[in-house]
């Protein structure tokens, strides 16, 4: 009995010990409107506060949606620590909304990304399934510590 609680003692110290931890989350930071602004919640008042909060709470991966792209730059102005990877949904590139990937450079490695949209026709901007607006999906895979 003592040689099994011995074996089961350091193969759970084994477990433990090659337990990596990653900080994840998803944030909507609602697109910049000037409704918002006029209401006294636009993205000028919502920005500092999003980013001391990512900031706080140390993500080391982060999604997030509805953000245009002068969001994304203040963004990422805001978390120099941070790349990201997503295009914008309307062309691709930076039109319309995105759902871009935020990841902490010093501790994740990108490996492969990519979006594509929800709908029949996956690779150009388009609606599907009766959606009022396109719909983009960002994926990305990445490496921490030589670990994927």
């Amino acid at each position: 009995m003592k040689k099994l609680s011995c074996l089961l003692f350091f193969l759970l110290c084994s477990i433990t010990v090659c337990t990596q931890q990653l900080t994840v989350a998803t944030c909507n930071i609602r697109y910049d409107s000037q409704e918002d602004a006029e209401k006294g919640n636009g993205w000028k008042r919502r920005c500092p506060f999003i980013c001391q909060q990512i900031r706080f709470s140390d993500f080391d991966i982060f999604g997030a949606q509805e953000v245009l792209h002068n969001q994304l730059a203040d963004m990422l102005d805001a978390l120099p620590g941070y790349a990201f990877i997503g295009v914008g949904r309307d062309d691709g590139a930076t039109a319309g909304e995105y759902a871009p990937i935020f990841y902490k450079k010093e501790v994740l490695t990108l490996l492969r990304s990519g979006h594509f949209w929800l709908s029949e026709v996956t690779d150009r901007p388009n609606k599907g399934w009766d959606a009022a607006l396109p719909r983009i999906c960002t994926w990305g895979e990445f490496e921490r510590d030589g670990k994927k």
